[in-house]
């Protein structure tokens, strides 16, 4: 019956989606694509963090690198004189997002190779370090790069010609990667993942290779911030070094505790809701704020106030608080 409920849900939602462009004005409309994008970067840190209790603070290493990938691919003559002059053909723009989600993959199994079999706080403060070496390098080989800038990959490697098409080809890549998410982590390899979020050492002695799923859970995850990534890049026509930077980590991470850690649904309301409070009407609560009561406040302090009161009054989330509630 749950499972009844949730697909109905799900395609109510969806349905309502798709008929959002012929009702919202067309700045709007391309927000809330970026807003479906964003959803992927979210939902993915959520499989490694909030199924198997490993804290990434590096996740957006993997968006960066997905993001580059792709923008480096439709622009090949940026890599002229560098090692990778050979890649001289613009792949389409599908193959482009999945090249990016592979080689950011690539780069997590590398770094998680490295790094997984630290425990506690030694895995987050190395992972925390990361994004900064990266977006050190974009300056130091702005050439390639693009530096503080960034750089533009051209108007006709966009998703689509229009904003309303781009928006639709943005919800089609989140919805697949999703849904593709929530499968591995209510399959048995998401069994194995909870365990080693509740006891480790007991999964350890139950004969579980700990490392080994710690592994796949970062692969996956880095794989789609990579996917994340690489389509915002299409989206926007840019890239640029606020892909791999902090105020993106801080924002992943305060939509998905505050939708609901381990849920992949939670971190798909708190996405969609945070992204769009940063970027759309909290911003006008803010001016208005300021108007008439000349408070010099910002939308972190406001964003961070509302993680404060979901901590308080919903330690677990807004997912699961809904879910006690219709369960009453």
């Amino acid at each position: 019956m749950k499972a009844v409920i949730t697909v109905l849900v799900v395609l109510i939602l969806s349905a309502l989606a798709l008929v959002l462009p012929e009702y919202l004005p067309e700045a709007f409309v391309y927000l809330i694509g970026l807003t479906f994008l964003f959803i992927i970067l979210a939902v993915s840190w959520d499989v490694m963090v909030g199924y198997t209790g490993q804290v990434n603070l590096g996740h957006t290493v993997f968006v960066g690198v997905g993001a580059y990938t792709a923008a480096l691919l439709q622009t090949p003559e940026r890599l002229q004189g560098t090692v990778l002059e050979f890649i001289s053909t613009n792949p389409p723009i599908l193959l482009s997002i999945i090249l990016g989600g592979l080689i950011a993959a690539l780069i997590g199994f590398v770094i998680g190779f490295i790094t997984l079999r630290l425990k506690g706080y030694y895995f987050a403060l190395v992972t925390a370090v990361l994004p900064l070496v990266f977006i050190e390098s974009v300056y130091i080989w702005s050439d390639v790069f693009g530096g503080e800038e960034g750089f533009s990959i051209g108007l006709g490697n966009a998703l689509a010609d229009t904003t309303t098409g781009k928006y639709y080809v943005a919800f089609a890549i989140m919805f697949i990667s999703v849904v593709i998410m929530l499968l591995l982590v209510k399959s048995p390899l998401g069994l194995k993942f909870r365990a080693l979020r509740e006891d480790q050492e007991l999964a350890e002695a139950a004969g579980i290779d700990t490392v080994r799923y710690k592994l796949i859970a970062f692969l996956i995850s880095s794989f789609f911030a990579g996917i994340g990534g690489a389509a915002i890049v299409h989206y926007r026509i840019t890239a640029g070094p606020d892909l791999y930077n902090i105020p993106l980590m801080l924002l992943i991470i305060l939509s998905t505790v505050v939708g609901g850690l381990g849920t992949i649904y939670g971190s798909v309301i708190g996405g969609f809701f945070i992204y769009l409070a940063k970027n759309w009407w909290l911003r006008e609560v803010i001016d208005r704020i300021s108007k008439v009561y000349h408070v010099p406040i910002n939308d972190e302090i406001i964003l961070y106030a509302i993680l404060i009161v979901i901590a308080i009054f919903l330690p677990e989330g807004v997912y699961h608080g809904i879910k006690k509630k219709i369960q009453k």
